[in-house]
């Protein structure tokens, strides 16, 4: 009985290791191509977004979340065991800066956050942009507004929960754009490192 104690504790000790040894997530600036495009990583404290440059001098910004709490703003405290939990449906936030003047105004409205300036080879932002645009045109029916996050909502087929958060999108997107990123993910703390 005693040794089964000790192997609990010792899971217990070993869980909060990982979790707290990965509390930063951390970006390893990559040497850039000729062709670049700019993009940004904004981190809301509880959700990270990125933002990317478009060709034609607009952004575009997506983000990911729990459809209930983030979409609908159904954030009530005894959800959060079920959110953080369980898998639940995963929503993707997207929301359009045109510009030309889109850079500043984005820039502007996140003054004060961190941001991260996360430039990538163009063709690579094109093709998440594509990819991520496929996926919310896709659920484009099911549309929700949601002025507080001041972003558009649909249904995403990739489930939400604490070890597949809105952190771990940004990090799988931002390894889509040639980074390599370290971190657990969970948390939305952010660093650069050459």
């Amino acid at each position: 009985m005693r040794k089964h104690v000790l192997n609990s504790k010792t899971a217990y000790l070993c869980l909060a290791a990982f979790l707290l040894s990965g509390c930063a997530n951390t970006i390893y600036l990559p040497e850039m191509p000729s062709e670049i495009r700019k993009a940004y990583l904004v981190d809301l404290g509880r959700h990270t977004r990125l933002a990317f440059g478009l060709p034609d001098g607009g952004f575009v910004e997506y983000g990911y979340g729990e459809w209930q709490w983030y979409a609908r703003m159904e954030d009530q405290w005894w959800r959060v065991p079920a959110v953080l939990f369980w898998p639940t449906q995963g929503t993707l936030g997207r929301r359009e800066w045109p510009g030309p003047g889109a850079e500043a105004r984005l820039l502007a409205e996140y003054d004060g956050l961190i941001v991260l300036a996360v430039p990538a080879e163009a063709r690579k932002v094109d093709a998440l942009v594509a990819e991520l645009d496929r996926a919310f045109n896709r659920q484009s029916e099911q549309l929700v507004r949601n002025d507080i996050y001041r972003l558009d909502f649909v249904p995403y087929d990739r489930p939400y929960w604490l070890f597949n958060n809105s952190n771990h999108a940004v990090k799988e997107w931002l390894q889509e754009l040639g980074y390599e990123v370290s971190g657990s993910g969970i948390f939305a703390e952010w660093k650069y490192e050459e």
